[in-house]
This record gives structure tokens, sequence and C-alpha cells, in this order.
């Protein structure tokens, strides 16, 4: 399987779904990535102040959909809310491996064994744990961990998995997004807080699909 690098550039914005679906609408009509990200920078429809903000939170929006296939794209763009924030917190995993790894080793993990709270000081153990061996995050500034473990977190709510004081909330994909998660990386299930029968189930069904 793939194995992303370590990138730590999502450091605001959080799963930033308004932006995506106008994007995704974009993309959908569009010809070519250059076009949409032209198109889209024109229209301003990350509706920032500057233009380098625009540019900036474009190219973010850009290459997290750019990880999913035309089927995921399509989801964020037309889908229910759910669907849609489903689809974009698997296509943050696929960019960041940092949120695919948090979301398989703390966030799940809170919820297959009943402790079902997630803190700050489970993300720093994470951190530490993870920079024994990532230079990415042994060299870091204090700033941007700090920053990380804030955007973590938002983007957790934003998808639905966490509430505002830190409980896992366990997610149910629906038929369309288990389809996009096994054609993107069936592995990624276990970035999702769902039970290990769930898990399964949907591990099965996306084999069968095949």
């Amino acid at each position: 399987m793939r194995q992303p690098a370590y990138r730590l550039s999502f450091t605001t914005g959080g799963l930033l779904r308004a932006e995506a679906v106008a994007i995704a609408g974009i993309m959908l009509s569009s010809n070519d990535a250059a076009q949409a990200r032209d198109r889209a920078i024109a229209q301003n429809v990350v509706q920032q102040r500057t233009t380098a903000s625009t540019v900036r939170m474009t190219r973010e929006v850009l290459q997290r959909l750019a990880e999913l296939p035309e089927a995921g794209v399509e989801l964020v763009a037309h889908g229910s809310v759910d669907d849609s924030r489903h689809a974009l917190w698997l296509a943050a995993c696929l960019r960041y491996r940092f949120l695919r790894d948090f979301g398989r080793e703390v966030v799940r993990d809170r919820y297959v064994t009943g402790r079902s709270l997630v803190t700050s000081e489970d993300f720093d153990t994470f951190w530490n744990l993870q920079s024994s061996w990532v230079d990415a995050l042994r060299d870091a500034a204090d700033s941007t961990r700090n920053k990380l473990r804030q955007n973590t977190f938002r983007m957790l709510r934003d998808a639905g998995m966490l509430s505002a004081n830190g409980q896992v909330l366990p997610v149910h994909p629906t038929a369309a997004v288990s389809e996009v998660i096994a054609a993107s990386d069936p592995t990624l299930l276990l970035s999702f807080p769902a039970n290990d029968a769930r898990v399964g189930g949907l591990a099965g069904a996306s084999n069968g699909a095949r």
C-alpha cells in the first residue's frame, strides 16, 4: 500500500467542507485541474480577503480533493452532508499520513476500547511516539505542533467524529462512501471510528464489489 509522506501543512481551516463543495463542483465541470484552479481563484469560492489567501486556500482544497477518485469528488459536490464530510475526512487522511494514523491509532482505538474520550494529552502522546522515527515531527516548532493539534481536533469535529467535549462519535459510512474508501485504500476504513463488526462488514462489501 502507498505510504504517504508526513506532510504538516494542515495548520488552519478544519475540514473546509463549504470550500470543498464549491471547488468539487468546479472540478467536475472543468476539463483539467489547472482550469479548475484558475476558475476557483478567479471566483474566490473560498471567500478569502486577499489574493494570496485565496490562492493558498484553493490550492489546499484542490490537493485534498485530488486524492479522491471521481466518485469521491462527486460525493463531496452532490452527496449528503454526512457523505461529503466522510469523503473529505478520507481525502484528508490520504493527503496527510499524520491524520490517517491519528484516526486509526487514537480516535478509533478510543472508540473500540470504550474509553471514548480524546484529549490534548492523547495528541501529545501520539506526537511524541511518532516523533521518535518521523523527522518532520521531531523537528517541528512548538507553534506548528500547537496549530496542528488545534486543527486536528477541529477537523474531527467537522467530520462528525468528535463532540465539542472530545467524545468520540461513531460513524456509519454509507455504501457510496464505503466504495470510495475501498477504491482509494481499504485500510483507511480503520481511520474511522467504527467497531470491528462494522469495519469487517464494510471490508467484506468492498471485496465483494471488486
